[in-house]
């Protein structure tokens, strides 16, 4: 009769802790060690459940404890990279060697690449970034054709850059999506607040692009359903009358 009570007992925590938590781990660990007692007596038996259940408890709230300093950390950790990007080469450009290159095509019914030539070494130009004589963003070179090189520019929906919004002297981080029409950071959080003129920064946390170059301003702000917000960026289009960019190097 005490054996049946203890295997009820057992039956009974086993099913709890298999419908309220993750059970693999009790399972290979726990189960040994509980079917070794059931022969003695059933105070034992059930002394020995119940401290199982307490230390299994224990390690699931030591593992969402482990889990939550994690992502303390790796917030940690993005700030201090932001603070960097921030305070750290905060004159990029006036330090960088710009390599004046001049436009050799320019096809105004098509903005999504433009074209340039230069004499440096290959190695200097593919995949740099390209500032306008104003010093923001054009693009970036994205792959050599004869001799001239093909400049990606803000307004292809394939380009994209990390970025900073900056109101009042603070940063609010998001993802530049470039287009013809309606260029825009995405992803930002509902809690940045920002507004309409704010100046548009590369964060240069992300890929080979340097931090602080000016992409734009903003122009128009809106949320999606309540979880972020998305802006619309003004890109200064006067770079196309130029007769020359700058490739940072």
């Amino acid at each position: 009769m005490k054996k049946l009570l203890v295997y009820a007992i057992l039956a009974a925590i086993l099913s709890l802790v298999n419908h309220y938590t993750n059970f693999d781990f009790f399972v290979s660990r726990g189960i040994l060690y509980i079917a070794d007692p059931i022969e003695t007596s059933g105070f034992y038996t059930l002394d020995s459940i119940a401290n199982i259940v307490k230390n299994y408890i224990a390690l699931q709230n030591a593992q969402t404890e482990n889990f939550r300093l994690k992502s303390k950390v790796n917030k940690l950790t993005l700030e201090n990279k932001m603070l960097q990007a921030k305070l750290h080469n905060l004159n990029v450009l006036a330090n960088s060697h710009l390599i004046k290159c001049p436009f050799v095509f320019k096809d105004f019914s098509n903005i999504n690449y433009i074209y340039i030539k230069s004499n440096a070494p290959a190695k200097d130009i593919l995949n740099k970034t390209v500032v306008s004589q104003k010093l923001n963003i054009v693009g970036t070179v994205e792959s050599k054709v004869g001799n001239l090189y093909k400049v990606k520019t803000v307004f292809n929906s394939n380009f994209v850059a990390d970025c900073f919004i900056i109101n009042n002297g603070k940063y609010f981080r998001g993802i530049f999506k470039g287009s013809l029409n309606e260029p825009k950071i995405e992803f930002l959080n509902t809690q940045s607040f920002i507004q309409k003129n704010n100046l548009v920064v590369t964060s240069g946390l992300i890929g080979n692009m340097p931090p602080n170059i000016n992409v734009g301003t903003i122009e128009k702000i809106y949320e999606v359903r309540g979880f972020y917000k998305i802006a619309l960026v003004k890109i200064d289009k006067t770079f196309l009358n130029d007769s020359f960019v700058y490739v940072v190097n």
